[in-house]
């Protein structure tokens, strides 16, 4: 049954819904905003008080939940119509592939179940595997429904949809290249490396520590070793 629909993953246009640039671009933008306020509201209600929980130096954006929506939506998207198990241990994997991406790249810690039931590698753990696999069935049993409803009254060749989709991507790029050269930068500092070039100095001075740690105060960055 696996064998038969990962065959049937890499047949083209086979999909629930149509996949290009257009619709990833902005799920990621929905799911990075829409994940942002979740969390946020989340820790509020479970903790108490409000902690910054953005991802990026700029803007209303968890890039975690963007580059999940993405994940999900790719991963899923072609096993639409597949026994909820296997929709279910697919969207497992993903929590766990983010976390240890984001590990391998940039040194930085998200989320750590190390100790928790379940805990695989401190990276996923029982509680929130089993979250994600029923994340990953609402995804495609109720939101990809909605999106594709969302997307067939939405003209992605229009002169409109195209420049601000155009604008909003070189925005998000400048963003994202920031926000890694800062972590990127957060993480020399953290192993003593000095400031020697102009950007090395252009980050502490205008991200800083206290800064980045004010803004993504759920994320633990130790450097790369």
């Amino acid at each position: 049954e696996i064998g038969k629909e990962a065959r049937e993953q890499v047949r083209p246009n086979q999909g629930y819904i149509k996949i290009d640039y257009f619709t990833l671009f902005w799920l990621f933008v929905a799911g990075s905003v829409f994940g942002l306020v979740v969390e946020t509201a989340f820790h509020a209600i479970v903790y108490g008080g409000y902690e910054s929980r953005a991802g990026l130096v700029w803007g209303p954006f968890s890039p975690i939940y963007g580059v999940g929506a993405v994940a999900l939506t790719v991963s899923l998207n072609r096993f639409y119509h597949s026994h909820n198990l296997v929709i279910f241990l697919i969207a497992m994997v993903v929590e766990y592939a983010t976390s240890w991406l984001m590990e391998v790249l940039w040194g930085a810690i998200a989320w750590d179940y190390t100790g928790t039931f379940g805990s695989i590698n401190g990276r996923t753990n029982f509680a929130f595997g089993v979250m994600w696999g029923l994340l990953g069935l609402v995804w495609v049993r109720t939101i990809l429904p909605f999106i594709k409803r969302v997307f067939s009254h939405v003209d992605a060749r229009s002169m409109l949809a195209r420049l601000v989709t155009a604008a909003l991507s070189l925005f998000m790029a400048l963003n994202i290249a920031v926000t890694l050269l800062a972590l990127d930068r957060e993480g020399q500092r953290a192993q003593g490396v000095p400031a020697t070039t102009w950007e090395q100095r252009f980050l502490d001075e205008h991200f800083p520590d206290s800064y980045l740690q004010s803004r993504m105060q759920n994320m633990s960055v130790y450097g790369k070793g």
